[in-house]
């Protein structure tokens, strides 16, 4: 098999780009190194997903917002796609080497413990921007990443480089990403401080949420793109994939769900990307007293 068939065929199946990572390999050291040791597989194809930015029409009094990326559930979109993928290359490169065929040997990581973001700067699917989301050429950083190992060796790809590898050294100080940011969370030199972040209180975190913080919690439900939506490279229009499950609208009414017992606010979220074990109906309740400033 050669590399250019793998991403070909990553390609045909609606990811906005891909690239592969060989493992284990590379002399550089932290996350990167640690996630080449703890995959023990020879090659990993590293995909993006675009999920588009935000076209809704402005919200009413009561509505509040869901972020674009949570507004179809992209991050199983992305992992049904590469079973897919991982099919194929099962029955296409099986034959006779039975490791190449055996399911154990594709895993599938998407919004997983392994740090996906510095394996995806290391093989060039996109530069770690500022705001400390990768920044793919084609969709910006308005992707889901989701990787697949492979149990064959590949030759790999390298970071980016050239103009393609520069973006965030063309803004100023403080970069838009930092300058938008309500809370001040993002730092500009690709870190965030996390105790400072809507997005992080708003997945879950923190016993409570913090009153500076609250108090620039705007209307949203779930989900802070502020930094996403200032980067220039996110200007032009970028659809979101197709997908098949998870559909939630862009506004929901605050108060109405408020008034829902667990078991209904849980099936009103049932499929989507709210439907994850860390996004309880309590983490949406205090999404919502916050966004209506209760």
């Amino acid at each position: 098999m050669e590399r250019s068939a793998i991403i070909r065929a990553a390609l045909e199946a609606g990811f906005a780009r891909a690239r592969v990572l060989a493992l284990p390999g590379g002399e550089e050291s932290g996350n990167a190194a640690a996630a080449r040791r703890r995959l023990d597989t020879p090659s990993l194809l590293v995909t993006a997903l675009p999920h588009g930015q935000d076209t809704a029409l402005p919200p009413g009094a009561q509505d509040l917002a869901i972020a674009p990326f949570a507004r179809r559930n992209y991050y199983r979109e992305a992992v049904r796609r590469l079973q897919r993928l991982a099919r194929n290359f099962r029955e296409l490169y099986g034959g006779e080497e039975t490791e190449y065929a055996l399911k154990r040997n594709y895993r599938i990581f998407c919004n997983s413990p392994v740090p996906e973001k510095p394996l995806a700067a290391s093989c060039g699917l996109g530069v770690m921007g500022r705001n400390g989301l990768i920044i793919t050429p084609e969709a910006g950083s308005l992707v889901v990443i989701a990787a697949l190992t492979l149990p064959f060796p590949l030759e790999g790809d390298g970071p980016l480089d050239g103009e393609d590898g520069a973006y965030c050294e063309k803004c100023g100080m403080p970069p838009p990403c930092a300058a938008a940011c309500p809370t001040g969370a993002v730092r500009g030199d690709g870190f965030i401080s996390l105790e400072k972040c809507v997005q992080w209180y708003a997945s879950g975190n923190g016993e409570s949420v913090p009153p500076e913080v609250a108090a620039k919690w705007g209307k949203r439900l779930y989900g802070c793109t502020a930094c996403q939506d200032a980067c220039v490279r996110n200007s032009r229009p970028v659809p979101g994939a197709p997908c098949s499950g998870g559909h939630l609208p862009a506004f929901m009414n605050g108060e109405e769900l408020l008034k829902l017992p667990d078991d209904e606010l849980k099936a009103r979220f049932r499929g989507s990307a709210l439907d994850f074990s860390w996004i309880s109906p309590g983490v949406i309740r205090r999404n919502i007293r916050t966004a209506l400033g209760s």
